[in-house]
């Protein structure tokens, strides 16, 4: 019993200590997890979802703000512009939970090359695109984004235990199939 007690107790103290040295992503340090207790409810599953999540879709804002400038279609520009909205909705979520967790500033998955997180070649590529063949890079990008989010989207929901992060997770769930839907 007093082992039990003494791993508590040092679980609580490196909890607190990892809270104590986080940055919000608002600028305000005490907007950070008002507790360690709060922090300590996100599981290594929930933080890796939300810094993944976060890393794909800053990637993704970087192609979809080229899309009004190289589409020749009406169609693809609603798309983007459809993509951009709930994109940026979601990152919203996702740095109000990635302060709460308490997670790091500086994101370890940013930039990582991985399947669907669209890379700065991509978005190179497409800047150098025009019309038809700007949508269909842009559409293949897209697609290849919303799969993959839609995969980490259901091992969060399945293996996730933070209510408001599982319950993002299905939120992403529902968005990543409306929007596939309009990408053809």
């Amino acid at each position: 019993m007093r082992i039990v007690r003494g791993l508590s107790i040092m679980v609580m103290v490196f909890v607190g200590g990892c809270a104590t040295g986080t940055h919000s992503h608002s600028g305000n340090p005490s907007a950070n997890a008002s507790s360690p207790a709060a922090a300590s409810s996100f599981t290594t599953t929930d933080r890796a979802w939300i810094e993944i999540s976060i890393a794909m879709d800053e990637q993704l804002v970087l192609m979809l703000g080229l899309v009004d400038s190289r589409t020749g279609t009406a169609a693809v520009r609603d798309l983007g512009k459809e993509a951009d909205a709930s994109t940026k909705a979601e990152l919203l979520d996702l740095r109000r939970l990635h302060d709460q967790a308490g997670l790091p500033a500086e994101n370890p998955h940013k930039g990582m090359e991985m399947p669907g997180m669209v890379s700065s070649d991509q978005v190179a590529q497409a800047g150098a695109l025009r019309e038809a063949d700007f949508d269909s890079y842009f559409k293949k990008c897209l697609r290849d984004h919303l799969e993959q989010k839609e995969r980490l989207a259901l091992g969060e929901k399945s293996s996730g235990k933070e209510a408001q992060t599982v319950s993002l997770a299905a939120r992403v769930l529902q968005e990543q199939g409306r929007l596939s839907a309009l990408v053809e």
